[in-house]
């Protein structure tokens, strides 16, 4: 059953395992040189978060500067792992936190990003998983219960594991959790671009920094 419960974590905290190798497109060394910008980087910042919030991936992925696509659009293969990924991506809310600093053409903004926080809701299905078991076996018959070597069925596990991870995603508002993160952002092509980072991959994916 534990095995189970880490499954949705690592499918989920390896959707950008591939990136490095995989989408990675670095612009030489960011283009032409241009004068100081007119733009406000968070702008960029805004729209970004904006379309992550509404699934709308391609519109996020032109704010990057170094990735074609961060694997958010890609929903894991399993039923259990789907339902929390759902979860995850429906969490999302971000807060600016003042003005963003700018150099030349870097430029850094503060962000504080909210979301489903997986070890919490990894912690909330374990918590709910034993009391559901019992319940189970004192109502169903032994044949429901048991397989000829005395274990428990896969059937009951899955149904066990099942209703715990329904219980758990029920209270989605207590297993989110805010993380502030340094956006960095360059001038490239006549926008503000951001430079992703592990920070910000982790906290999208609702792993903590």
């Amino acid at each position: 059953m534990s095995g189970k419960i880490r499954l949705f974590w690592l499918i989920l905290a390896v959707l950008f395992a591939g990136l490095a190798c995989f989408a990675c497109f670095y612009a030489g060394l960011y283009g032409s040189i241009y004068n100081q910008p007119d733009a406000d980087p968070a702008e960029t910042v805004t729209r970004f978060f904006e379309s992550i919030r509404i699934g709308d991936y391609t519109t996020a992925y032109a704010c990057l500067s170094d990735y074609t696509t961060l694997g958010l659009e890609r929903e894991p293969e399993s039923a259990e792992a789907k339902q929390v990924y759902s979860a995850l991506r429906n969490s999302y809310g971000y807060t600016l936190s003042g003005n963003a600093s700018v150099s030349g053409l870097d430029a850094t903004q503060r962000v504080s990003l909210r979301a489903l926080n997986l070890r919490l809701t990894e912690s909330a299905i374990q918590q709910r998983v034993n009391g559901i078991l019992e319940e189970m076996v004192a109502e169903l018959p032994a044949a429901e219960v048991y397989d000829g070597n005395g274990g428990y069925l896969t059937s009951l596990t899955d149904a066990v594991y099942a209703e715990a991870l329904r219980q758990a995603l029920q209270e989605t508002e207590s297993l989110c959790t805010e993380t502030p993160l340094e956006i960095q952002l360059k001038y490239m092509d006549g926008t503000w671009k951001i430079i992703t980072d592990r920070s910000l991959m982790t906290a999208l994916v609702g792993g903590e920094n």
